[in-house]
């Protein structure tokens, strides 16, 4: 219409009579030619009839001579077109329908390869073979010698200051002035007596004299299995340690690390994943909680296995818990498993 200037128009309701009438020219470009095929699909058959004759420059009719070489091929390109338009759509139906049975096919493939996996016998925190008879009044197993990847340190902060409202909105940085023993002075590593497993203390000296100390052995989602205290703990929370070697700078207690499944007292089960622990400072009139902390854990797949170590009865062994961490204690007669 723009292009007809100042002609005059007749007026038609139906497009295709308008432009007919008129003498209009119908400018498509490629994407006015892509969208035009989706409605062809739409409209019925007398419909897209009238279109295609009006495509072809007029009507079909050969009453005033035959076609035209140019309007033959036009028509037959009109044609063409309009069965490649419905060809390319079955084309993409037909695709999407393959695509989607094929996600659904891999789907259950890897749902049902997920369930066949062999199904855990133990948990990732596992002992090493050792013999664990006591010949001679000493039990096997050698000199300590840590794994890094099941030592750590108690460095994170969790303190909570007194007041109202969840205790999540009252987490707070407390100043190293206001721990016993701040995050970062005590280093923590797992080993195993006689089959037994030990957690290894190393910190400032005469620290066994005054800290509070808690480990607990947790499962993958930290739900705890054994919690051990020990020390001047004024909330002593599981069960008190026992001591199984103890020094100026070094404490060893006894925690139970099950190598099986485990039956939860909230129900379900677990296995033993990891190891948490804490040196618990005294909160006073300023906080609800003041404790520092550490996990050791290691991954499923992991081929690390928790170390012995061996002694009897009176002897000094020596940990060296990395960066300068030694520190030395004397095994006491404490019964083994208890």
């Amino acid at each position: 219409m723009a292009l007809a200037g100042d002609r005059q128009l007749a007026d038609a309701v139906d497009a295709i009579e308008f432009a007919r009438i008129n003498s209009l020219t119908i400018l498509f470009g490629t994407d006015e030619h892509a969208a035009f095929e989706t409605y062809l699909a739409r409209m019925p058959a007398d419909l897209v009839e009238r279109w295609r004759d009006l495509l072809t420059g007029g009507a079909r009719s050969e009453a005033f001579g035959p076609l035209t070489l140019q309007e033959r091929i036009d028509e037959t390109q009109v044609t063409e077109a309009l069965k490649s338009g419905r060809r390319q759509r079955i084309i993409n139906v037909t695709v999407a329908l393959v695509v989607l049975i094929g996600a659904a096919v891999g789907g259950v493939v890897g749902w049902n390869a997920l369930n066949d996996q062999p199904a855990r016998t133990q948990g990732t925190l596992r002992f090493a073979a050792t013999p664990t008879t006591i010949a001679g009044g000493a039990v096997p197993g050698g000199v300590p010698a840590a794994d890094p990847a099941l030592t750590t340190g108690l460095s994170r902060d969790v303190s909570i200051a007194l007041g109202d409202g969840p205790p999540e909105d009252r987490i707070v940085k407390a100043p190293f002035a206001d721990f016993l023993y701040p995050p970062g002075a005590i280093t923590a590593s797992l080993f195993s007596y006689a089959g037994v497993g030990e957690v290894v203390f190393v910190g400032p000296s005469g620290f066994p004299d005054r800290a509070c100390l808690v480990a607990s052995v947790a499962t993958s989602d930290l739900r705890p299995l054994d919690t051990v205290w020990y020390g001047n703990c004024l909330d002593p929370i599981g069960r008190q340690a026992t001591v199984r070697c103890i020094g100026s700078d070094a404490l060893i207690l006894d925690v139970a690390i099950p190598e099986g499944e485990v039956e939860l007292p909230e129900g379900g089960t677990g296995f033993a994943d990891a190891l948490r622990i804490q040196s618990i400072s005294d909160p006073g009139n300023k906080y609800e909680v003041l404790s520092a902390r550490g996990t050791i854990s290691v991954a499923a797949d992991s081929a690390v296995t928790i170390p012995a170590f061996g002694g009897k009865v009176g002897d000094r062994l020596t940990f060296d818990l990395d960066q300068g961490r030694l520190g030395s204690c004397v095994l006491t007669d404490a019964p083994i498993g208890s």
